[in-house]
C-alpha cells in the first residue's frame, strides 16, 4: 500500500511541475493560465470554493519547492492582476436579459453609512452571481494581519496560520488563513481576469452576444440603478503601484525571521486587492473574506461568523437522520456503525453558507441564495463535536429546543473554531436566551423600557392604526381572529382610509413587508373564517404574507388554539393584550348598546318634517342637486346640534348642549346678512366634528306649493360618503403640511367644512337624480308596475356600492336614487336621517344572541339593530417599546419560522424571519398618542411543541402561570383581576391543574392569620360569550363554562369560597369579591340592558405590578401545552405618593394610573354627575372604599337591575323552572317604561355583583348524549 501511495504522489507531483512550467511560459508571453498552478496543500472545489487539504506522504519531496526552484529571483511576485476599466457581462435580473457594463471601481463614490434592514427581503441571488452586492458602497476595507501561529509539525507546507483583522465601516471581524488559502484566491482571480478577455469564446456564445447587442441596449451601471445616484465621485483607474502583488514564495521556504515581512506582503496584497471593486465583489473573494449580504446590515448587529460548510440532509429535526436498522445502530458496538446509515446510505451532504449572528444562526443555499434555515438561540442550545457526537473528527452537532443540525467542516481546526465561537455567542450576546430567566421565561426582565396601556378597543385600535401608518420596515400581526374590514378609527370620517385591509395595502405598496399569523380553526366548531381573512389580505399586495396554523388532521391538534393578540412594528413597538383586530372589539368607556345610525327613509311632507324633527340642518338643493351653487343662491343653511336620545336619557340631569346655527341668507336677504362677519373655516370645521346631524333640503327654486326634495344625513356620514368615493385622492398624502397638522392625518380629514360641502355637492350633482316613475307615495309602494326596491336591487349594484349601503345605513328604496343615477324628470320627497354608524355590518354583534357567520359578507348585519342590542366589550392592552418589543417580535419570529418549516418549506415567497439586534435600538414614539412610562418589563408566554415548534413534546413553557402565582404570593395589599374566565380548583382535584385559586387561598389565609388587611378584586363576565339560550337546548356550551366558573368560585368543596370558610374565615367577602359589568340604554323608546363582556386578561398587584396579555385564568391558557399565549409583566420604576389602608405608600405610576382609570370607568366617574358625591379611589384597601363604595355600589346596581329589568343571570333564578316563570313575568321596564327613568338614573357606573346563586340547584355539565358531552373535560377547562 505504501508503494502505491508513493507512486501516485510522485505522478501527481510531476503533473503539477509540468503545469507550473507551462504557466510560467505563458506568463512570459503576457498571458496567464490559472489552471496551471502549483498547490499540493489544498485543492479548491470549482462550485463552492471550499478548500480540501492534502496530507503529503513521508519521504516525498515537496512539489512546491520543486515548482519554486524553477523561478528566478525576479519572479517572486505575481503582478498580473491589473483590472480593466470596465467589464461587460450578461445580466438576466430583469424581464429581458441585457449586457451590463460594470466599472472597475463600481463601489467607490459617496459613502453610505449602513445597509438598510429591508435588504434582507431582496430577491435571492446565487452566490457566484456578479449581481450580488455585499459591501457598503463608498467604504473601503482595511486589512491588518495581527497574529501568526507557526506549526511545522502538522503543517509542513503551510506552517503559518495568519489572523487577519478586517474593518469595513463600523464592522470589524477576523479570519484565519494559511498561505495556500491566499494562493487559491489568487489563482481564482487570475482565472477570472483571463475570462474577462474572452467573454464569449464559443460559437453559441457569440451568437447570443450578437443577438443581445442587436435587441437590447447596453446599460452602464455600478452596483444597482439606485446606487448610481448615490455615487458622486468620478471613477478612477487603479495605478500600477496599487495593484495587488502576490508573493509566490511558499511559506515553507520563509524563515522564521522573515515571517513579519511575509505578513506585510500578504497584508498589502489583500488590501490592494480589496480596493479593486471588480475583484472585491468576486465570489471567490467574498468567500475568502467570509462575508455575505447579511454581514453589514447594522440592524442585525455585529457581522458575526460565516463560512461554507456541509450540512447533512435529514438532520433538521431529531429522528429524521435516516434508517438505523430499527434502533440497532443507535449505540453499542461501534460509534461509526451508528452513523453508517445516516451518513453513507440515507443522507447526503449539501453545501451551505452558515452564519452566526448575535441571537440566532442559520444557513443559505449558495446555488440560488435562498435562506433555508434560521435558528434562535434558546435555553436548549447545545453544541458538540468529535467522533462520539457526530461520527466524524471534523463534524459538529448543534441542538436547540426547535432544531437539530449536523454539519462538518474541511478541517478539525475549523470545526473547533466554530464550536468555540458559537459557545462564546451563547454565553455573551445571546445569554439572555440561553441562561435561565425569571419565571422560567424565554426572555429576561428588561429594565428601563417605555410602556403604555389602553382600556377598551377604541384607544387601542387607534394607536395600532397610527403605528401601522408609521411602519418603515416590517409589520407582524398574530390574532385568534382577524377581520380585514375592521375600522380602526371611528367615526369613519375618512371613508376607508383607516380600514385595516386598506392600511395594510397602503403600507405594502410602500415596500413594507407584512407577516400575519392566524389561528386555523375547525370550520364546524368556529365561524371565524380565517380562510376568508387570509384571502382578503393576500389579494391586497404581494408584500402581505399570511400563514394559518395548525393543520388539525396532520398535526393532531383538535382542541387547542393560537390565542395571542400581537402587533409588532419594525421589531421596535409591540402591542400586547387581549384585543383581537376583529369584529365586536371596538368600544370605549361609554359601552353603547345601540347603533342605529338613525337611518330611516320616509316621504312625509315638508311641514310634517319641520314639526316632528329634532333640531337639524336644512340644506336645500336646486334642481341640479348642486350645493356649491346653493351656497351662493337664495336658499338657506341651518346647522344645529341634535342631542343624542340615548345620552339624554342616561344623563337626564345634565342639560343638553346649546343649539348653534349658521345662517346663509337667501338672495332677497343678502343685503341684510352681508354685514355680518363670516364664520371662520376652523370654527365650521370644529362645529361639524361636534355636531354630526345635518339635514339637507332640495327644491327646484319654485314656490312653496311645489314638492321639495329633502335629504337628512349626518355630516360625518355625508363626508364619509364623499371620502369613500375619493379613496385614491384620500390616500395621496400632502408633501408639506403645517406644523400643527399630524403627518399621518389623511388629506380628506384636514379639509374644512365648506370645501367638503362643495365637493359633496359636486358629487351629488352627478349621483343624485330621480326617475320619472317615482312620485310622492308611501315607502316601497309600487308605482306603475315598478317598485323602488327593484330600482335599488342588489343585482344592479357593485360590491363597493353594496358596502356603502351597509356603511351609511339601510336607505331602503332611496338607494336607487343615490347609487344609480337616472335622468332628472320629476321630484319626490324622501329623507335619510341620522349620523354615521360606529359598528358597521358584522361589527354590530351580540355573541349570546348570534355568533359569527357569513363573514365573507362583512357589511351585512348579523342581528336586527332595531330589536337587538349589541354586547359591549371591555378589554385592556399594552404597548411596549425597545428591547421588550424585540422579545415579543422574537416570539412571533419563532412561531413564523416553525410554521414556515412545517407548511411551506420550499415556498421561497414566504421567507424565514430574522431577529434584529438588541444594540442601538432607535425609538421614535411621537406617533403613539398614549402616555409612556419607564418600567421593567418581561415577556411571558405559554408555548409547547405543537404551537412553537419545539422538538421534544415535553418541552413546555408556562411562564405566565409562574408569574401569576409568584405575584399573588408576594402581593402585600391587594390584587385586582379582570379576566374572561375563572377556572381554577384546589390542587390535586385531578381535573384542573393551574394553581391560581390555590395561591389566592394561601395568600388570603395568611392575611387572615396575620390579621392583615388584604383585598382581592375579581371582575369577570356575567355569562360566557357563547351563542345560545342559557336555559334552553342551545345553551349547553354556555352552561358548561358557567359550571366550571362556579365550581371554582363558590360551588363544591374545591371552590375558593368554600375552602376559605372551611379554613375558618367566616366572612370571605372581607377579603375577596366577585363582580361583573352591566349597562342600560333605550332602544326605540324602550329601556334595555345588556351585560358588558369582560374580555380582559389583567392582574394588578399593589399598584406596582401589572400582568396583561392574552391568557385567561384556565388550564387552556396557563399550563403551556394547550393554547399559545403571550403576556407582559410590567413592574413600575417611577412612583408617586399614594395610600394603602390609610397609610402613605409609594404608588407606581403605570400600575396605579391603570387601576384608577379602571375604577373610574366601572364606578361611572369618567363623566361624573354634577350632583353626585365625589368618590376617592386613591386607597383601594381601606374599609371605607372596599365596603362603603365598591361593594355597596355593586349591590345597589344589582338590585336596581333585578327590580327594573328582571335580567338574567340573577340570584333570584336558581333553577330552570324558576327561570321560566321569572322571564314570563314582565319587568317594570316593559310595564312602565316612562316611570323608571328616575330609578335607572340612580345606577352608578357599570359595576354589579356576580350572581353566585344563579342556577345553583341545577347540574350545568353537558349531557352525556350531547356532542358537547362527548368532548373531553379538559376542552372546557
Amino acid at each position: 500500500m505504501d508503494a502505491n501511495y508513493k507512486r501516485k504522489t510522485v505522478h501527481r507531483s510531476i503533473s503539477l511541475l509540468l503545469r507550473d512550467i507551462d504557466q510560467m511560459s505563458m506568463s512570459e508571453m503576457g498571458t496567464s493560465n490559472p489552471a496551471l498552478s502549483c498547490d499540493d496543500a489544498a485543492t479548491t472545489s470549482p462550485s463552492t470554493g471550499q478548500t480540501e487539504p492534502v496530507t503529503p506522504g513521508g519521504g516525498i519531496f515537496d512539489t512546491s519547492l520543486a515548482c519554486y526552484s524553477l523561478r528566478s529571483e525576479a519572479e517572486e511576485f505575481d503582478e498580473n492582476l491589473d483590472a480593466p476599466d470596465s467589464v461587460t457581462y450578461l445580466s438576466i435580473g430583469g424581464p429581458n436579459p441585457v449586457l451590463v457594463i460594470r466599472e472597475g471601481d463600481a463601489d467607490s463614490g459617496s459613502a453610505v453609512s449602513e445597509i438598510p434592514y429591508n435588504y434582507v427581503y431582496n430577491p435571492p441571488v446565487k452566490f457566484d452571481s456578479m449581481r450580488r452586492h455585499i459591501f457598503i458602497p463608498g467604504l473601503e476595507i482595511n486589512v491588518e494581519i495581527i497574529d501568526n501561529e507557526r506549526n511545522l509539525t502538522s503543517h509542513v507546507l503551510n506552517p503559518n496560520l495568519y489572523t487577519v483583522k478586517l474593518t469595513h465601516g463600523q464592522f470589524t471581524w477576523t479570519i484565519q488563513k494559511r498561505y495556500n488559502h491566499f494562493r487559491n484566491l489568487h489563482q481564482q482571480l487570475t482565472t477570472y481576469r483571463a475570462s474577462l478577455h474572452i467573454p464569449f469564446p464559443t460559437k453559441s456564445h457569440r451568437e447570443r452576444r450578437d443577438s443581445f447587442r442587436n435587441m437590447h441596449t447596453v446599460h452602464q451601471t455600478t452596483a444597482s440603478p439606485a446606487m448610481q445616484q448615490k455615487l458622486g465621485k468620478p471613477l478612477k483607474k487603479i495605478k500600477k503601484s496599487a495593484l495587488p502583488r502576490f508573493p509566490l514564495k511558499p511559506d515553507s521556504l520563509v524563515s522564521f525571521d522573515a515571517v513579519p515581512q511575509r505578513m506585510k506582503q500578504l497584508e498589502e496584497y489583500l488590501y490592494n486587492l480589496l480596493n479593486i471593486s471588480l475583484y472585491r465583489n468576486f465570489h471567490g473573494t467574498v468567500n475568502f473574506l467570509e462575508v455575505s449580504h447579511l454581514s453589514f446590515i447594522a440592524a442585525l448587529g455585529d457581522k458575526g461568523k460565516e463560512g461554507l460548510i456541509k450540512k447533512r440532509t435529514g438532520s433538521t429535526r431529531a429522528g429524521q437522520s435516516g434508517c438505523n436498522f430499527c434502533g440497532c445502530l443507535t449505540g453499542g458496538c461501534c460509534v461509526r456503525c451508528s452513523y453508517f446509515c445516516s451518513d453513507v446510505v440515507w443522507s447526503k451532504w449539501r453545501n451551505r453558507w452558515f452564519f452566526v449572528k448575535e441571537t440566532c444562526f442559520g444557513y443559505y443555499r449558495p446555488k440560488d441564495g435562498v435562506l433555508r434555515c434560521v435558528v434562535l438561540f434558546d435555553q436548549g442550545f447545545d453544541i458538540s463535536s468529535g467522533m462520539y457526537s457526530t461520527g466524524m473528527r471534523n463534524g459538529l452537532q448543534i441542538a436547540t429546543n426547535s432544531r437539530y443540525l449536523v454539519i462538518k467542516h474541511p478541517t478539525r481546526r475549523m470545526a473547533k473554531d466554530w464550536m468555540r465561537y458559537m459557545k462564546g455567542v451563547a454565553n455573551e450576546s445571546a445569554r439572555d436566551f440561553t441562561l435561565p430567566n425569571p419565571h422560567q421565561s424565554f426572555a429576561p426582565s428588561r429594565p428601563g423600557v417605555q410602556a403604555g396601556w389602553f382600556v377598551d378597543g377604541a384607544s387601542y385600535m387607534s394607536a395600532v392604526a397610527d403605528a401601522l401608518e408609521a411602519a418603515t420596515e416590517e409589520i407582524f400581526i398574530t390574532d385568534w381572529m382577524l377581520s380585514p374590514e375592521i375600522y380602526m378609527k371611528r367615526p369613519t370620517l375618512d371613508g376607508d382610509y383607516w380600514r385595516l385591509d386598506k392600511i395594510l395595502k397602503r403600507k405594502a405598496e410602500q415596500g413594507i413587508k407584512i407577516f400575519v399569523l392566524l389561528f386555523k380553526e375547525l370550520d364546524f366548531a368556529l365561524g371565524i373564517n380565517s380562510y376568508y381573512s387570509k384571502q382578503r389580505l393576500v389579494e391586497q399586495h404581494e408584500n402581505i404574507k399570511v400563514l394559518r396554523h395548525p393543520d388539525h388532521a396532520k398535526a393532531g391538534i383538535l382542541f387547542w388554539a393560537h390565542h395571542e393578540k400581537l402587533v409588532v412594528i419594525d421589531q421596535t413597538y409591540a402591542f400586547v393584550g387581549g384585543i383581537d383586530l376583529c369584529y365586536g372589539r371596538w368600544d370605549d368607556y361609554k359601552h353603547r348598546l345601540t347603533d342605529l345610525g338613525s337611518i330611516s327613509s320616509s316621504t312625509t311632507s315638508s311641514a310634517n318634517n319641520t314639526t316632528t324633527r329634532k333640531p337639524s340642518t336644512v340644506v336645500e338643493l336646486d334642481e341640479n342637486g348642486s350645493i356649491a351653487n346653493l351656497l351662493k343662491s337664495s336658499k338657506s343653511i341651518a346647522i344645529a346640534t341634535a342631542v343624542d336620545r340615548q345620552d339624554a336619557e342616561r344623563t337626564a340631569a345634565t342639560p343638553p348642549p346649546d343649539t348653534r346655527a349658521i345662517q346663509a341668507a337667501s338672495s332677497d336677504e343678502a343685503s341684510s346678512e352681508s354685514s355680518k362677519p363670516a364664520e371662520s373655516k376652523s370654527e365650521k370645521q370644529k362645529f361639524v366634528q361636534t355636531h354630526p346631524d345635518v339635514v339637507m333640503e332640495a327644491t327646484n327654486g319654485g314656490g312653496g306649493g311645489e314638492s321639495s326634495h329633502k335629504l337628512l344625513i349626518g355630516a360625518a356620514q355625508a363626508l364619509s360618503m364623499v371620502n369613500s368615493e375619493r379613496q385614491h385622492v384620500t390616500e395621496e398624502r400632502e408633501t408639506s403640511l403645517p406644523e400643527n397638522i399630524k403627518q399621518n392625518t389623511p388629506e380628506m380629514g384636514r379639509r374644512n367644512m365648506m370645501d367638503k360641502l362643495k365637493d359633496m355637492g359636486r358629487d351629488f350633482k352627478n349621483r343624485i337624480t330621480l326617475t320619472e316613475q317615482q312620485t310622492d307615495t308611501g315607502q316601497g309602494e309600487e308605482v306603475d308596475g315598478t317598485t323602488k326596491s327593484t330600482l335599488s336591487s342588489p343585482g344592479h349594484l357593485s360590491e363597493e356600492e353594496r358596502r356603502k349601503r351597509q356603511l351609511y345605513g339601510d336607505a331602503g328604496n332611496v338607494g336607487a336614487n343615490v347609487l344609480s343615477p337616472q335622468p332628472f324628470k320629476n321630484k319626490f320627497k324622501f329623507e335619510l336621517d341620522g349620523q354615521a354608524k360606529l359598528w358597521i355590518g358584522k361589527d354590530y354583534i351580540n355573541f349570546i344572541v348570534k355568533d359569527f357567520t357569513n363573514l365573507d359578507s362583512p357589511y351585512v348585519d348579523l342581528v336586527d339593530r332595531s330589536t337587538t342590542v349589541r354586547m359591549p366589550w371591555h378589554d385592556v392592552a399594552t404597548v411596549v417599546l425597545g428591547p421588550a418589543a424585540r422579545d415579543v417580535a422574537r416570539h412571533f419570529i419563532e412561531r413564523w419560522n416553525a410554521v414556515k418549516l412545517e407548511k411551506c418549506r420550499e415556498n421561497t415567497s414566504y421567507p424565514y424571519l430574522l431577529p434584529k439586534s438588541y444594540n442601538d435600538i432607535r425609538i421614535d414614539s411621537k406617533f403613539l398618542n398614549v402616555p409612556l412610562h419607564h418600567v421593567t418589563c418581561q415577556v411571558l408566554r405559554s408555548a409547547s411543541s405543537w404551537n412553537s415548534g419545539f422538538i421534544e413534546p415535553d418541552c413546555v413553557e408556562q411562564s405566565i402561570h409562574e408569574a401569576y402565582v409568584q405575584t399573588i404570593s408576594k402581593a402585600q395589599h391587594y390584587i385586582y383581576i379582570e379576566n374572561q374566565f375563572f377556572i381554577s380548583l384546589e390542587m390535586g382535584n385531578g381535573v384542573v391543574k393551574n394553581q391560581i385559586a390555590d395561591y389566592l387561598f394561601k395568600r388570603i389565609v395568611r392575611a387572615h392569620r396575620d390579621k392583615k388587611v388584604f383585598r382581592v378584586y375579581v371582575v369577570m363576565p356575567l355569562l360566557p360569550g357563547f351563542e345560545g339560550d342559557v336555559g334552553g337546548a342551545t345553551g349547553i356550551s354556555l352552561r358548561a363554562i358557567t359550571h366550571w366558573n362556579y365550581a371554582s368560585i363558590s360551588r363544591g368543596k374545591s371552590s375558593l369560597l368554600q375552602r376559605l370558610r372551611a379554613a375558618g374565615i367566616e366572612k370571605p367577602f372581607d377579603y375577596i369579591s366577585f363582580h361583573s359589568l352591566r349597562t342600560n340604554s333605550t332602544l326605540n323608546g324602550m329601556p334595555v340592558t345588556e351585560l358588558i363582556y369582560v374580555h380582559s386578561k389583567l392582574l394588578i398587584a399593589d399598584d406596582k405590578v401589572v400582568i396583561c396579555g392574552s391568557a385567561n385564568i384556565n388550564d387552556r391558557s396557563l399550563i403551556g401545552k394547550r393554547d399559545s399565549e403571550v403576556c407582559v409583566m410590567i413592574t413600575d420604576e417611577s412612583f408617586e405618593e399614594g395610600r394603602m389602608n390609610g397609610e402613605s405608600y409609594p404608588c407606581g405610576i403605570f400600575a396605579g394610573k391603570l387601576r384608577k382609570f379602571l375604577f373610574r370607568e366601572h364606578l361611572g366617574l369618567l363623566e361624573p354627575e354634577p350632583n353626585r358625591a365625589p368618590i376617592d379611589i386613591t386607597d383601594p384597601v381601606i374599609d371605607s372604599f372596599w365596603h362603603d363604595v365598591w361593594r355597596l355600589i355593586s349591590r345597589r346596581n344589582t338590585r336596581i337591575y333585578d327590580e327594573v329589568f328582571r335580567c338574567i343571570p340573577s340570584d333570584n333564578v336558581r333553577s330552570f323552572a324558576k327561570m321560566k316563570s321569572f322571564l314570563e313575568n314582565k319587568s317594570l321596564s316593559q310595564i312602565k317604561p316612562d316611570d323608571i327613568q328616575q330609578v335607572v338614573s340612580s345606577i352608578v357606573g357599570n359595576l354589579v355583583d356576580l350572581p353566585l346563586l344563579f342556577l345553583s340547584e341545577e347540574v350545568l355539565t353537558p349531557p352525556g348524549a350531547s356532542k358537547e358531552g362527548m368532548m373531553p373535560t379538559y376542552m372546557w377547562t
